[in-house]
């Protein structure tokens, strides 16, 4: 049992990796749209347990090693996805599943990334707009919310 949950964890964390590489224009700046962030949902999913906290963490740290912020996304990058899909984790073990738990999820989750991200790693390391804490809460918002939030749909049709 133990090797399917690191299998889990690696298949995520090769995902999240590749479509964060793959959509790089998208991924990085005080204007990204990281459609892989998306996957932040899967530990809010009853089949999913730590496992997707862990590739989803690995998978921060090494779809950000291209990224042209360097060191401080690789350090930022892990502990944000950590930090967000912890919160989907316990949304689900506190509140349960429903509409209600996962946008209060979303919202909490979208806030921790702005701030982690938007405001300490862009505005406050790299001298960026302090806007850029909305812009990225925006673009947050959208994707879990939005696309996260189709990803649990079709998670729980297909029996995930």
């Amino acid at each position: 049992m133990k090797s399917v949950r690191v299998a889990k964890a690696m298949a995520i964390a090769g995902v999240y990796t590749a479509l964060t590489v793959v959509l790089g224009y998208w991924s990085f700046g005080p204007l990204q749209f990281r459609v892989a962030d998306a996957m932040l949902v899967l530990p809010y999913l009853t089949s999913m347990g730590f496992e997707s906290v862990a590739g989803l963490t690995i998978g921060g740290f090494l779809g950000n090693i291209p990224s042209p912020f360097g060191l401080w996304d690789w350090l930022f990058g892990p502990v944000t996805n950590l930090g967000a899909s912890l919160i989907f984790y316990a949304v689900k073990r506190v509140a349960g599943i429903g509409a209600v738990p996962f946008i209060l999820g979303g919202l909490l989750s979208a806030a921790w990334i702005a701030f982690a991200v938007g405001y300490l790693e862009l505005a406050a390391i790299f001298g960026l707009p302090t806007w850029t804490f909305l812009s990225v809460l925006a673009s947050e918002l959208v994707i879990l919310e939005v696309f996260g939030g189709l990803l649990v749909k079709f998670a729980q049709r297909i029996g995930l």
